[in-house]
């Protein structure tokens, strides 16, 4: 909780900052109008044998009064816009973090700790920043008015209160800072268990198919337990700061009252200044008291926003130049993998030494037993890694000079993985860009297959779909991602295990429409069953991260190599 962290959250006030001044102001101007109140009533208590004065001194407190309430309603209206203005930006930040972070940090971060960041942790740290502005700008001025009049009123008595007022502070410091370790400790659990419960409900199925919902249950009950215990202690310190607090401010209390009382008797102060006086003293320890509450709750805050600002620290995709004219998506291209090395952990390589050719129009296979590099090669085509040493190159021009915006335009790519957004039949084909047309769509689902049964479903093309509908098979969401990337018509295709999840016959389906698609484009195919291949131009087998050996289907069988080998277990089944 340091000026540094206050004045880089600040700067997400982002077109509010004229507000938040304003809030300042409104809330200087309470803190004044409250401290008045006190000070006019004491003069009316000197002034209880004239009813003129009296009566005027009476109007102005309840004038005060309705200024303090409208002040108060102007300060929380205010308030609330800032602290949530700050949450806006924050949340906003977060969100499009995700989308520059390197993929290495999203394939070692859980969804559910991501989340928690984008959701929870702002959110906290929202609520805090309100409660925060709520009390500062009112309660500083409070303080520093009520202390000067306390002043001019008996400058001894007021002495006593700044004296002593270091020891209330210093014993909520004390315990905010134990405090913030505490809920440090809750912000990590807490991102946990989001994780946890989302990969419960994201697994479910498996679960039961296994029988290991005890043992979830189980490990959600230890992680609860820990939040439990982490919770309690955080909990336990923040309540019990405010109310050490208020023990030694009525001590310091007391000893205004017995010091004044002595004045009073001694004749060096009016029954009405020393009824202000003790209010003032009140009055002036009554925000130390609830800047202390607000602390103690700032501390979750900031262990939210610490974490937050350490993922908003995370090392970024470099930018690039903005692509202001997109390439011709019917030219053809090569691409050629020249000596490439690649490794996720330092020292434990995945490629080494990869080169090949992917001609012009060339239907190319990827071939190999399962975690030998084929996906690998993939994500380096598509620039989510960069290669250790080597390059790739597109029509000559290696991929590190081209835009990861224009490269991806002109590809198209189909995982083994099926997504679907939470949105209409029609949007989750169009998903690649506003500008295919809805027959473009119908033309790109008949192609592939899923026309038929998407007339089957109630509202058609209109009708709501998402990843977790079980109505519709994984076939089916299968051949929905497929026509997603035929709608994009791109001049590069590439299937990941793209027909991993449907039968035979539509697979068979599935390959005619793909064939037809492929035809004069250049296409890259990885698929385990080694059926879907054999009619590619061209095949790479890849084992132990290095080519294997280069031909066709039966050029390769003819060698009597690796491949010849893979072929001949997969036909045996």
């Amino acid at each position: 909780m340091n000026l540094k962290t206050l004045k880089r959250l600040f700067a997400y006030l982002k077109g509010s900052s004229a507000i938040a001044v304003v809030s300042v102001i409104i809330g200087t101007l309470y803190g004044a109008a409250t401290v008045a109140i006190p000070y006019f009533a004491g003069r009316a208590i000197d002034n209880l044998g004239n009813m003129k004065i009296l009566t005027g001194y009476i109007l102005i407190i309840v004038s005060l009064i309705v200024v303090a309430a409208f002040l108060q309603y102007a300060l929380i209206k205010t308030n609330n816009r800032v602290a949530y203005s700050i949450g806006l930006n924050l949340r906003n930040a977060t969100y499009a973090k995700m989308h520059r972070v390197r993929m290495s940090y999203i394939d070692k971060t859980s969804a559910g700790k991501l989340q928690s960041f984008i959701i929870s942790d702002v959110e906290t740290v929202s609520d805090g920043m309100l409660m925060f502005l709520n009390q500062f700008a009112s309660g500083i001025a409070t303080i520093l008015i009520t202390l000067a009049v306390m002043f001019c009123i008996n400058w001894k008595i007021s002495l006593i209160v700044v004296i002593f007022t270091p020891v209330s502070i210093a014993v909520s410091y004390m315990i905010a800072k134990g405090a913030y370790k505490s809920f440090a400790s809750q912000a990590s659990i807490r991102s946990k268990q989001t994780a946890f419960v989302g990969e419960s409900v994201k697994n479910f199925r498996e679960c039961r198919i296994y029988n290991v919902t005890d043992r979830r249950i189980e490990g959600f009950d230890e992680i609860n337990a820990e939040y439990r215990k982490t919770s309690t202690k955080a909990t336990f310190l923040s309540s019990i700061s405010n109310p050490s607090s208020r023990f030694v401010n009525a001590l310091i209390y007391a000893g205004v009252v017995l010091t004044g009382c002595f004045a009073g008797i001694g004749g060096t102060i009016t029954v009405g200044a020393l009824t202000s006086l003790l209010a003032y003293a009140n009055q002036f320890m009554k925000p130390f008291n609830d800047l202390t509450a607000v602390y103690t709750e700032l501390t979750d805050s900031f262990a939210c926003l610490n974490r937050i600002f350490e993922y908003l620290d995370s090392e970024e995709i470099p930018e690039e130049n903005t692509v202001e004219d997109l390439p011709d998506k019917n030219k053809q291209f090569d691409i050629e993998f020249r000596n490439v090395c690649f490794s996720y952990v330092e020292g434990k390589p995945v490629l080494k030494d990869i080169s090949f050719t992917v001609g012009k129009g060339e239907s190319f296979a990827i071939a190999g037993p399962t975690g030998c590099g084929k996906t690998t090669l993939i994500n380096l085509l598509m620039r989510y890694y960069e290669p250790d040493s080597g390059d790739i190159f597109i029509n000559g021009r290696s991929i590190k000079d081209i835009p990861r915006a224009e490269l991806r335009h002109y590809i198209g790519f189909v995982t083994q993985d099926t997504w679907l957004s939470d949105d209409t039949v029609m949007e989750n084909v169009r998903f690649s860009g506003s500008h295919i047309t809805d027959e473009q769509v119908y033309d790109a689902c008949r192609r592939s297959g899923c026309d038929s049964f998407i007339r089957k479903l109630p509202k058609r093309y209109n009708e709501m779909i998402d990843n977790d509908r079980d109505d519709i098979s994984e076939g089916q969401k299968q051949l929905l991602t497929i026509a997603r990337a035929m709608a994009s018509d791109p001049s590069i295709m590439i299937l990941d295990e793209a027909t991993s999840s449907v039968d035979v016959v539509t697979e068979d389906r599935i390959q005619k429409a793909v064939r037809a698609l492929l035809n004069g484009r250049t296409s890259i195919i990885i698929a385990h069953r080694l059926s879907q291949i054999t009619n590619c131009d061209k095949i790479v087998v890849i084992d132990d991260g290095t080519v294997s050996e280069i031909g066709t289907h039966d050029e390769l069988i003819a060698n009597g190599g690796f491949y010849s080998r893979l072929y001949a277990s997969y036909i045996s089944g």
